[in-house]
């Protein structure tokens, strides 16, 4: 009896005993978890971010052995730009250009009377070509003379220097320059121009003149000869230049002493030959 009562009781001690710690234990338990619920909320409560985060930690969670899905693509539509318009252009055959006033018509004569008046020195030099004295000469030509002035100082130097010329006769050399200081003026003029240079002497537009330095050659004369000289115009030229230089080195006119033989160089030929043969060169007859 004792032994079953002291059993039961001891038995109903533990058991007590053992009731009472589990109970206190399972309050402490659930107000351990109430407390931290309440502050969980709060925290979410205070911050929301938190709560995303978590939701997010979850989907990845949850997710991690699913298919990572991507953003769909949007295709924006390509637009076309639209063709510029531009205007249509139109163009006209332009018109052929008025002809200008120094360009000379078709077929026109070269001009040789029309005068300007003024004159221009060709520019250029040619040595001399020999050791005598020399005669230093410069070529002036009319403005607005249809000739090339190159051309005439080069026909004009070959006239004086050639061996048949008076360099053959006088112990001169001729030189060409184009400086102020030259001792002959040698100028291819108009007829209008030649008569004011020659005057006094009268030369009516048609012949040549040497008066002082001047050494004037009518142009009409240098263009287109005299008919006596059948039509060899650069033979004629080299008689005016040899006739007209002659006065400056003082020779004075001759006349045809015999017909058919050369006609003297310093014979007024333009006027005609009376009989005489034409003759350019002083070494063939002088006078």
């Amino acid at each position: 009896m004792t032994t079953r009562r002291s059993g039961q009781q001891a038995g109903v001690a533990v058991g007590g005993r053992g009731g009472r710690h589990s109970r206190r234990k399972s309050y402490k338990g659930q107000w351990f978890a109430v407390t931290a619920l309440a502050v969980v909320g709060t925290v979410v409560v205070a911050h929301p971010d938190v709560a995303h985060r978590a939701s997010l930690a979850a989907e990845v969670v949850a997710g991690a052995n699913e298919s990572v899905s991507t953003a769909p693509v949007v295709e924006t539509p390509s637009v076309t730009p639209k063709p510029v318009v531009t205007p249509t252009q139109k163009f006209t055959t332009p018109l052929r250009p008025a002809p200008t006033l120094t360009r000379q018509p078709k077929n026109a004569k070269p001009n040789v009377l029309v005068s300007t008046g003024k004159l221009a020195v060709v520019p250029g030099f040619n040595k001399a070509s020999g050791v005598r004295d020399k005669l230093t000469y410069r070529v002036e030509i009319e403005q607005g003379l249809s000739v090339n002035g190159a051309a005439v100082a080069a026909a004009i130097h070959k006239t004086l220097t050639d061996p048949r010329g008076w360099q053959a006769l006088h112990p001169v050399s001729f030189e060409r320059t184009d400086t102020v200081n030259a001792d002959l003026r040698i100028i291819l003029a108009t007829p209008a121009l030649t008569d004011k240079l020659c005057l006094p002497l009268d030369t009516g537009g048609e012949v040549s003149c040497r008066v002082e330095d001047r050494v004037v050659l009518n142009a009409k004369r240098w263009m287109y000869g005299i008919p006596s000289y059948n039509g060899n115009v650069e033979l004629y030229r080299s008689y005016l230049v040899n006739h007209e230089v002659g006065h400056a080195l003082g020779h004075g006119h001759s006349t045809c002493a015999k017909p058919k033989t050369p006609a003297p160089v310093m014979m007024q030929q333009t006027k005609g030959l009376a009989g005489c043969l034409p003759n350019a060169w002083p070494t063939i007859k002088a006078t």
